[in-house]
């Protein structure tokens, strides 16, 4: 949906730190192309967004990228629109009209976004027929380098661009229905010979969608044998495996302002940091739930956020890095022990779930809350955030009483936020949970992405993203946990 379009490219503006004058800038050309024509403009969009993704895998100018690719057919502004919207019987003279809308882009960003306009001229020069033929001249005095970059990223464009038209459903690429998953894949090494290695490494990390193919699948019948031995999810290697798994799928996805497989967003938060402490974390949980089986039914207090402290402790095994995994063991503890204590006799739904985690949490003891704050306060430490204080909150009886009075002391977006997680039934994790399960999306990475999307939506937009990044950990441990045998990677 448009809707949906436009918010993740202003959120994408915000995360790329675009200040306010500049985006009413972008908006205001693109305003004219909407104005114009909505397909063209949705197309611009998608070539920006896309553009950017393959800007940071590459590790070069993101907004540079992002800004090209939102002008680059600025221009068709101006083409007519039976030239524009036509979908059959494309005449080499609509070629020659629509070549027109390069050199119109430039001159409607000179003197706005000059780096843009030089880099949009040449999204069209690396084809069999390329275009324009004459370039005006660059409209300041780059450097060598920089000359060699604004074509690169002109290449760069170019292979989003050609990307995105080939999911239009028109003859210009000779097939009115449209084209299949595979066809495109061989148009783009056919269209860029050049750039092979590349688009084929666009396609392997999921930038590119190549779409099934009978090799991503195995045979049913040897998936069920590795259910074999599968006894139960309520035993505490099974939940283990399951939060390992969870955490160390969690940075994978590309998700704007986290640790991914494309960036580290720091050296404290590198990606070996965040699969090392996901494995660490694992058995404190085996702990936890062996112990609440063995005492299942027995009136005895089950002491559950000494495992969060343990957990928290063994996360920093055999690496360097900060506190890491911090979130995400908040989050699952209470959601782990709700699961083992209320889901014996089959699974709740998600909604019924989630409301007895608060109840877990509200029937934790005082002695919960001391191990919850030495929990924290142990993360702190691994930072070094010397002036950071973690409140001890003594009024507070149990853990959610905790969280409450956190809450209502909090002032900045990202504290109301995890407090407010708690406190309000996990709603962000819910909402992740949903889009996981639900997402029309192929691949895990591209569920997860828009899960991602809908946390940002929900929120603050200053919100830390490193609580997001906690929320989709947990969504993901309870979409495997909720559908055990779900086969999530593909």
């Amino acid at each position: 949906m448009l809707a949906d379009l436009e918010f993740e490219f202003e959120a994408t503006m915000d995360e790329l730190k675009i200040d306010d004058e500049r985006k009413v800038a972008v908006r205001s050309l693109l305003a004219i192309l909407k104005q114009k024509s909505q397909p063209t403009y949705a197309h611009s969009l998608r070539v920006a967004l896309l553009s950017r993704r393959i800007a940071r895998f590459m590790h070069l100018d993101e907004t540079a990228l992002f800004l090209a690719g939102s002008f680059h057919d600025l221009g068709k502004s101006l083409i007519p629109l039976s030239t524009l919207h036509k979908t059959s019987g494309w005449m080499p003279q609509d070629t020659e009209t629509m070549k027109g809308h390069v050199l119109a882009s430039w001159q409607l960003l000179r003197d706005k976004f000059d780096f843009s306009a030089d880099i949009v001229l040449w999204h069209h020069r690396f084809q069999k027929d390329p275009y324009p033929v004459e370039l005006p001249e660059l409209l300041h005095h780059y450097s060598e380098g920089t000359r060699v970059l604004i074509q690169e990223y002109g290449r760069i464009l170019a292979i989003a661009d050609v990307y995105d038209a080939l999911h239009r459903k028109n003859d210009k690429f000779e097939d009115s229905n449209g084209l299949a998953d595979e066809q495109i894949r061989e148009k783009m090494f056919e269209f860029n010979p050049d750039r092979k290695p590349l688009i084929e490494e666009l396609y392997n990390v999921g930038i590119l969608e190549r779409g099934a193919i009978p090799t991503d699948t195995p045979d049913q019948e040897l998936y069920e044998q590795a259910w074999s031995e599968y006894e139960s999810l309520l035993n505490g290697r099974e939940i283990g495996r399951l939060v390992m798994l969870a955490a160390a799928l969690e940075p994978l996805a590309d998700k704007a302002g986290c640790t991914t497989r494309f960036t580290d967003i720091s050296r404290h938060l590198k990606l070996e940091y965040f699969i090392t402490g996901s494995i660490n974390i694992g058995r404190a949980f085996e702990y936890m739930v062996n112990r609440i089986n063995f005492w299942q039914g027995a009136k005895t207090h089950l002491n559950l956020y000494c495992f969060a402290l343990q957990a928290q402790k063994e996360s920093i095994r055999n690496r360097s890095g900060g506190r890491i995994n911090q979130g995400i063991i908040e989050l699952l503890v209470p959601v782990v022990a709700t699961q083992c204590l209320f889901e014996r006799d089959g699974f709740l739904s998600i909604d019924d779930l989630l409301k007895k985690t608060v109840d877990v949490m509200k029937g934790t003891f005082k002695g919960d809350v001391d191990y919850l704050v030495e929990m924290k306060r142990f993360a702190y430490d691994l930072c070094r955030y010397n002036d950071r204080l973690v409140p001890d909150h003594p009024e507070a009886g149990n853990v959610y009483e905790y969280y409450a009075a956190d809450l209502a002391s909090s002032t900045n977006p990202t504290g109301i936020a995890h407090n407010g997680e708690f406190v309000n039934g996990f709603p962000t994790v819910n909402i992740m949970y949903n889009s996981i399960i639900n997402s029309k999306e192929r691949t895990f990475v591209k569920k997860v992405e828009e899960a991602y999307r809908l946390g940002i939506e929900r929120h603050d937009k200053s919100i830390g993203r490193g609580f997001l990044a906690d929320c989709i950990a947990a969504a993901i441990y309870l979409v495997l946990s909720q559908n055990p045998k779900i086969r999530l990677i593909v």
